[in-house]
C-alpha cells in the first residue's frame, strides 16, 4: 500500500527528522504513525517534496507534522529515525479506555504523546554527553548523595572488624515470615552466618559484575520478611535492585558462601553470590567497565530469546541496563547467525565464580538503543510511560521498582547516574527548589515553571512531573499506597506505575501538592 493511501485510510501523524546530508542537499525522513502510535512506514523527501507531501496529506489538518532538529553528533548516520520508532512504543493506546484509572485521569492522558504537546515538554536537548559526564562526576563528589565512587576503591580493609560490625545488628521488630512472626532464632542464624565468614584483618577489595538482575538486602537472607502477616509482597529490608552488568566492589562472603557484601554506585548491601562474576583483579574490571560501544535497554523489560545456554535463556534485562556492543561479529553466536540481531557481550560466571563474557543476541525488534538516548524532556516522558501499569516492588523486590528506582532507571537511559533514594536525590548538584515552607499557591507557581520529567518529592515518595491540564498538576510515579481525592479516609494500594494528579491525598488527609518538599530539575 502506498504512503498516500495509508494516510488516507488512517488518522496519521507525520514525524520528520533531517538525515545526514551535504550542505546543498537537505533531505528529511518522514515517519508515519497511526492514531495508536504504531509505525506505518517511512520515506525520504527533499525540501520541495516535503512541502508538497504535507499539502497533499494534511489540507484539512487531519495529519500533523513536527520537525525535530537532530544533529549528526547526537545521532549516528543511519539511525536518525530510530528514536522516533522508540517514541511510538510508549504511545500505543491499546484500548486504554478499558483500563482502570485514578480519579481525574482521562484515557488520552495515559500516553506520552498527550504530554508531548504541553508547554512543559520539549524535544530540545537538555544536556550533551559531556555535560552528563560532568554531572555524574559532580554527583559522586557531593557527600549527601551517598553515592560510591567505585573507581577510587583501592587497597585493603579489615574484614574481621567489618564482619563483627555487621553481625551485631539489632533484631528488626514486627516482621513476619510466611505469615508468622519472625523468631529471634532466625536473626541469630543470620548473625552466626556473618560471624563464620572467612575473614582476616587485612583483605583486598575485589571487583566484579552482576550476571543476573538481582537485589541487595540489608542482611544476608533468602526469604521475604513482611511487615504485615497478610502481605507477602513487601520487605523493608530489601535495599536496591542491581541490573545485569552493573559494576560492583566486593567484600567478604558469608560463612555458607551464599551471600557477598557488595557496593554498587548507589547502594551497599548483601547480594546472592551466584549473581556475581568476580574479576581476576581491578585492571580486568576497569577494562570491561567502560566499553567503547554500548547497547542500552530502553524498554521497561527486555528478554533474550530461549536458548539451550542456561546463562542466556530468556534472561531479563531491565530499563537502563548497559551492555558492550559487538560491531564486527559475523560468525555463529549461540548456534545462530547474528543477522538482524545486535551482538552483545553478556556477563557470566564460571563454576569457580570468576567473571567472563559471552556473546549473546538481542533481536532487532527489542526496545534498545545504540548508545544513550538524547536527553530531552520529551524523551524522559516517553521512557516513563513505558512502565505504566507495572507493579511496584519495594527496594527492587519482585523484579520491580519502587518510586525512586523507577526515576533512576528512566534517567539511566540518558547516561545519568542519580542517587538511590529521595533524600539523596534532593541533594544532587542540580536545579533544586525547596518547597517545604511554601503555600499551595506558591508551589503551583513553581510547578508552572517546571519541565516535564522534573522529580517532585515529598517525605517518603517521589514522582516525575508531567504538566498541567484544566488547572490540575499531573505526575507519573511508581506508588505503593495513597488516598484517592474522591475518597477521603480510604487508603488504597495501587502498587503500580500510575498517572495521577496532585490533589491525591495522603493518609492524614493532606494533598500531595501540600506535602511537596522539593522539585529537582537535572540540567
Amino acid at each position: 500500500m502506498k504512503l498516500k493511501a495509508i494516510a488516507a485510510a488512517l488518522i496519521a501523524a507525520a514525524v520528520i527528522a533531517p538525515v545526514s546530508h551535504a550542505a546543498d542537499d537537505v533531505m528529511y525522513i518522514c515517519a508515519y504513525y497511526n492514531d495508536g502510535g504504531a509505525l506505518i512506514d517511512a520515506k525520504k523527501f527533499d525540501e520541495n517534496e516535503l512541502k508538497n507531501m504535507l499539502d497533499t496529506l494534511a489540507p484539512d489538518g487531519a495529519a500533523k507534522a513536527k520537525l525535530f532538529q537532530w544533529s549528526d553528533d547526537l545521532r549516528p548516520v543511519g539511525e536518525v529515525i530510530m528514536s522516533d520508532y522508540t517514541r511510538g512504543a510508549g504511545d500505543v493506546l491499546n484500548n486504554m479506555d478499558s483500563t482502570v484509572k485514578a480519579p481525574n485521569v482521562k484515557s488520552e492522558m495515559c500516553v506520552a504523546s498527550f504530554w508531548h504537546e504541553k508547554e512543559s515538554c520539549s524535544d530540545e536537548i537538555v544536556m550533551t554527553a559531556e555535560e552528563i559526564a560532568a554531572f555524574n562526576r559532580a554527583v559522586l563528589e557531593t557527600p549527601k548523595t551517598y553515592t560510591n565512587d567505585l573507581a577510587k576503591v583501592e587497597g585493603t580493609y579489615n574484614g574481621t572488624e567489618l564482619a563483627e560490625l555487621n553481625a551485631n545488628f539489632p533484631s528488626p521488630s514486627g516482621l513476619y515470615l510466611n505469615g508468622e512472626p519472625v523468631p529471634e532464632s532466625y536473626y541469630e542464624a543470620i548473625r552466626e552466618n556473618i560471624r563464620n565468614s572467612p575473614v582476616t584483618e587485612e583483605m583486598p577489595y575485589r571487583f566484579g559484575f552482576a550476571v543476573n538482575r538481582t537485589v541487595m538486602k540489608a542482611y544476608p537472607y533468602e526469604d521475604y520478611l513482611s511487615d504485615d502477616p497478610s502481605d507477602p509482597e513487601w520487605d523493608n529490608l530489601v535495599s536496591s535492585g542491581v541490573a545485569v552488568n552493573e559494576p560492583l566492589v566486593l567484600l567478604f562472603t558469608t560463612g555458607d558462601g551464599k551471600f557477598t557484601m557488595a557496593r554498587s554506585q548507589c547502594c551497599s548491601g548483601w547480594v546472592p553470590t551466584e549473581d556475581i562474576g568476580v574479576c581476576a583483579n581491578k585492571a580486568e574490571w576497569e577494562n570491561y567497565r567502560n566499553p567503547e560501544n554500548i547497547l542500552v535497554v530502553t524498554g521497561e523489560k527486555v528478554y533474550l530469546e530461549p536458548s539451550a545456554d542456561a546463562d542466556l535463556n530468556e534472561k531479563m534485562l531491565t530499563m537502563g541496563t548497559v551492555l558492550p556492543l559487538v560491531t564486527d561479529e559475523t560468525g555463529t553466536v549461540s548456534y545462530r547467525l547474528p543477522w538482524n540481531n545486535y551482538v552483545v557481550k553478556m556477563p557470566a560466571r564460571n563454576g569457580d565464580g570468576s567473571f567472563y563474557q559471552k556473546d549473546a543476541l538481542i533481536p532487532a525488534n527489542r526496545d534498545v538503543n545504540v548508545g544513550y538516548l538524547p536527553y530531552s524532556t520529551a524523551n524522559v516522558v516517553t521512557q516513563a510511560f513505558k512502565s505504566l501499569g507495572n507493579r511496584y516492588g519495594w527496594g527492587g523486590m519482585m523484579n520491580s521498582q519502587d518510586c525512586s528506582s523507577y526515576a533512576r532507571e528512566v534517567y539511566r537511559c540518558f547516561g545519568l547516574e542519580i542517587p538511590r533514594n529521595t533524600t539523596w536525590q534532593s541533594a544532587m548538584p542540580a536545579d533544586v527548589t525547596v518547597m517545604s515552607d511554601m503555600t499551595d499557591d506558591e508551589k503551583k507557581a513553581v510547578l508552572d515553571t517546571l519541565p516535564a520529567g522534573a522529580i517532585l518529592i515529598f517525605p517518603g515518595h517521589e514522582m516525575l512531573y508531567l504538566g498541567k491540564d484544566n488547572g490540575l498538576y499531573y505526575t507519573i510515579n511508581d506508588v505503593s499506597s495513597l488516598v484517592p481525592p474522591d475518597q477521603p479516609g480510604v487508603i488504597v494500594k495501587p502498587r503500580s506505575v500510575i498517572v495521577n494528579d496532585l490533589s491525591t491525598l495522603r493518609a492524614n488527609g493532606s494533598t500531595w501538592l501540600g506535602n511537596l518538599s522539593h522539585a529537582v530539575v537535572i540540567k
